[in-house]
């Protein structure tokens, strides 16, 4: 057991999961520790449940998160459909929005009455299917977890060190305004259970490639700070990337570097991608960046969003921080 409350699984979902013989797991593109961790788990304990379950992620999995997936290989995008129709069920991890899935999202329409979607952002989406959103969550692990109690599937070590994962991945490792006692007491049950906070620090914080840290100084340099220092604004090039060697997957939590300095009430990281723009946004306590992102066609939780716009860095550089500056000044007004 996991140690969540039950209560909180809505009865369709419960009664979905418990007679689907197969599941087909999925979480978006770009993929975080939340996403990977509470698919790995739902899949873990599917299958000690008696029942098939496959995973698949329309993306590359980030170095610092493979060893979830040392013992099993990650099923690619192009067997979506034939996977999609021989599961029961298809299972949509943190995210409800289309853009996220890099295309897979155009082939749920043909697995529509077999689709559920959990998530746990402020802001959702489009796919249809059964949508089970409950954005009080700190991270969509508490809701596996939660469901994986109600169904009274079994959980073994695997399993857990995945759920602990996606916790602390969204939770900034307890640091971030969203931990709660809800993620708390679960993360003490793992931990009683036998999960080692410190070996997965060290897995998900203490083992980055130097290119990483190289692109952080980069980050550094471009640093501005606007409206009275409480604005942070970075940007990453391409040139930056082929410069120190890193990978996209390097600019993971690297937005809350801004965070340090104590002025700051927001920040945000462009990053440019073939000419366009992937844009992080975080705030302290007053901006709801999710209502911003919201405006540009992004989304996420209020004190972090993202959006993937299809401009160029410069062409929406401009006009997140006059939305942002608008936005402080009114909140200051208040």
């Amino acid at each position: 057991m996991c140690g969540g409350s039950a209560d909180s699984v809505p009865q369709a979902v419960l009664e979905r999961m418990a007679a689907a013989g197969s599941l087909l797991v999925v979480t978006h593109a770009r993929p975080d520790g939340d996403g990977l961790g509470s698919m790995r788990a739902l899949a873990l304990a599917a299958r000690s449940a008696g029942k098939g379950a496959w995973m698949l992620v329309p993306d590359s999995v980030p170095a610092r998160y493979q060893f979830l997936f040392a013992t099993e290989a990650l099923q690619p995008a192009g067997r979506f459909a034939e996977l999609a129709g021989r599961a029961d069920l298809v299972v949509v991890l943190d995210t409800s929005v289309a853009g996220q899935l890099d295309g897979l999202d155009r082939q749920l329409p043909a697995v529509a009455d077999k689709l559920i979607v959990m998530d746990h952002h402020a802001t959702p989406g489009e796919l249809g299917g059964t949508l089970w959103n409950d954005p009080g969550a700190a991270a969509l692990g508490v809701m596996i977890a939660e469901l994986i109690d109600a169904l009274g599937w079994p959980i073994d070590q695997d399993a857990r060190e995945a759920l602990m994962t996606a916790i602390v991945s969204d939770t900034g490792w307890f640091r971030f305004s969203n931990t709660d006692g809800r993620c708390l007491r679960l993360a003490a049950r793992l931990l009683e259970a036998g999960v080692r906070a410190d070996s997965l620090y060290r897995r998900l914080f203490q083992s980055d490639r130097p290119e990483r840290l190289k692109l952080m100084a980069r980050m550094l340099q471009s640093l501005e700070l606007h409206e009275a220092g409480r604005l942070a604004v970075m940007t990453i090039r391409k040139a930056d990337f082929a410069d120190t060697g890193a990978r996209p997957e390097d600019t993971e939590n690297l937005i809350n570097e801004a965070m340090r300095i104590g002025s700051v009430e927001a920040v945000v990281l462009l990053v440019e991608t073939d000419g366009h723009a992937r844009v992080s946004l975080r705030s302290r306590k007053l901006l709801d960046v999710a209502e911003v992102a919201k405006r540009f066609g992004g989304g996420g939780h209020a004190r972090a969003a993202g959006i993937r716009a299809s401009e160029t860095i410069d062409a929406i550089k401009p006009r997140i921080l006059k939305t942002i500056a608008d936005e402080l000044r009114r909140l200051t007004r208040l």
